[in-house]
């Protein structure tokens, strides 16, 4: 009978039985491959096409015959019988589960990409060894840096990565050029270096000390013209030199009308603050700009200026002539070197406008008390000013009245801060109330007429800031601004026809120079 899947022919059954049985079994074996093949058919339907070699094989059905005999009385029956009792088994087909079916993709897939990977690997090896094989080179970087506050050369030089004995070295070559000590915040200074690559410091052998970096140059430029540069020489040494820019030397020229004050007027037409200082030390001899000046008045001045080689102004130059109508006068003075080399300011007479003593030794102040009896503001009582009062802020320089040496120079009761300077021709200036002294003033040192000498302060008997002026004749005080004193030199005959020349030459470029109100604006003028 047929159980569990399994047919069994009996051992007793006639030939006619057995050959029934086993067309049975056949038929039943061909009905379940078709049930099979249709059930098969419809689950694997979504993965048609899919690994068709894997589902044929798990879908061959395989038919088995079995010695159900068992092993010793198998020997027997068979012995004692013609025909031995066989068991047919179908074994049904192994259906693919749709887990498996993504498994084997998957496997599949990733086996492909395998491959892949390998094969770009295999095709980028080539080039991978030749990079690791290509020689790390260091690099040439150049930086510009600012000088800060306090800030040395070296520590410069240190802080930007120089090896401290080249940095050393370098300094040394400067030196015969550049003063590294007159060095000054907000400088500039140019690094050149040989740096290794930070690559190279990443790949190299932890146990070796990474390559340092090389200075190559550096430069700094000491004026508008000039620069001192410094290089690395083959040997390791340095070598420094001075490099001189030529400039183009180009006229200004401007005009202004005082409706204020001088300095404002000059400012708004344009004139550095430079060539306005230089104008009224020009006039301060002849001109009091405290008390005289008046709205309307008006002055013209020309004077060289210095451009770069992109036509950029980096210099103002020599004020070559200026004019001052004050109450109507006009007074002209042309610059003017006789060929001793003691060149200064004349008029169209030859007559230098430079007097023995200046009429006031301050820029820009106001008079706050004259000379003569006054009372006393801090004393109470009456007695004589023996000078005159400037009031301008603290630190306004002071200058030297005249040429003289230095007879004083230091605390002086209620003068506070003082110095006395003794000239020619029994003349001495006193200078009072100072908030300090100007560097490298001190008792025996020559100076020269408006050579900076102290700043105004307060000092001593004082109620605010301000300059306390004397000057004393054969050791007399005087009204320092009613004094007459000696005027300056008068050019002699000879002198006189260069002199011409010379306000020819000016007159010309003037003339060609186009007048302005703004010197900005201004046009390079040959």
């Amino acid at each position: 009978m047929a159980s569990a899947g399994y047919l069994a022919v009996p051992g007793t059954a006639s030939a006619s039985e057995r050959s029934r049985y086993l067309k049975a079994a056949a038929g039943m074996a061909g009905l379940s491959l078709a049930l099979l093949g249709i059930g098969l058919g419809v689950l694997l339907a979504p993965h048609a096409g899919t690994e068709p070699a894997i589902l044929a094989a798990d879908a061959t059905p395989k038919l088995l015959v079995e010695d159900m005999r068992p092993h010793e009385e198998g020997r027997a029956q068979v012995a004692a019988s013609s025909v031995a009792p066989v068991t047919l088994r179908l074994e049904e087909p192994r259906t693919t589960t749709q887990e498996e079916l993504g498994e084997t993709a998957d496997e599949t897939e990733l086996s492909a990409k395998d491959q892949i990977t390998e094969e770009l690997l295999s095709a980028d090896a080539p080039a991978q060894k030749a990079q690791a094989a290509a020689p790390v080179t260091p690099e040439r970087i150049t930086r510009t840096v600012s000088v800060g506050r306090g800030d040395t050369l070296m520590g410069v030089l240190v802080g930007k990565g120089a090896v401290r004995e080249d940095a050393h070295m370098a300094i040394a070559a400067m030196r015969s050029h550049y003063d590294p000590r007159k060095l000054r915040a907000g400088q500039e200074l140019e690094l050149t270096f040989e740096e290794w690559p930070r690559e190279a410091d990443a790949t190299a052998n932890a146990d070796e000390e990474a390559p340092a970096n090389t200075l190559l140059s550096m430069a700094i430029k000491t004026d508008v013209d000039r620069q001192v540069a410094v290089h690395r020489m083959a040997d390791g040494t340095y070598k420094g030199e001075e490099i001189v820019t030529e400039l183009k030397t180009g006229y200004v020229q401007a005009k202004a009308t005082i409706d204020s004050s001088l300095f404002l007027a000059a400012n708004d037409a344009g004139i550095p603050p430079a060539i306005t200082v230089e104008l009224i030390r020009m006039y301060s001899y002849d001109i009091d700009f405290q008390r005289e000046i008046r709205v309307g008045d008006s002055f013209e001045v020309f004077f060289a200026r210095d451009y770069d080689e992109n036509g950029v102004a980096v210099r103002e130059g020599q004020v070559l002539y200026a004019a001052m109508t004050v109450g109507g006068k006009k007074r002209q003075l042309w610059r003017f070197d006789p060929g001793d080399g003691n060149w200064d300011y004349f008029d169209q007479n030859g007559q230098s406008m430079k007097k023995f003593l200046m009429k006031t030794p301050i820029d820009g102040a106001r008079i706050s008390s004259n000379f003569g009896r006054r009372k006393h503001p801090i004393l109470g009582y009456t007695k004589l000013h023996s000078g005159t009062d400037f009031a301008a802020p603290t630190g306004t320089p002071i200058y030297a009245a005249g040429d003289g040496t230095v007879e004083m120079a230091r605390r002086y009761g209620g003068y506070g801060n003082y110095i006395r300077l003794r000239h020619a021709n029994g003349y001495k200036t006193a200078y009072a109330h100072m908030n300090g002294f100007a560097r490298g003033i001190k008792e025996g040192r020559r100076v020269r007429q408006g050579q900076v000498i102290g700043y105004v302060g307060t000092t001593g008997r004082s109620t605010g800031p301000h300059l306390h002026y004397e000057v004393m004749v054969n050791g007399k005080k005087t009204n320092p601004l009613k004094i007459r004193v000696p005027t300056g030199r008068k050019l002699a005959k000879a002198e006189l026809k260069k002199f011409a020349a010379i306000q020819q030459d000016i007159n010309l470029k003037m003339a060609a120079a186009p007048e302005l109100t703004k010197v900005a604006k201004a046009d390079i003028t040959e």
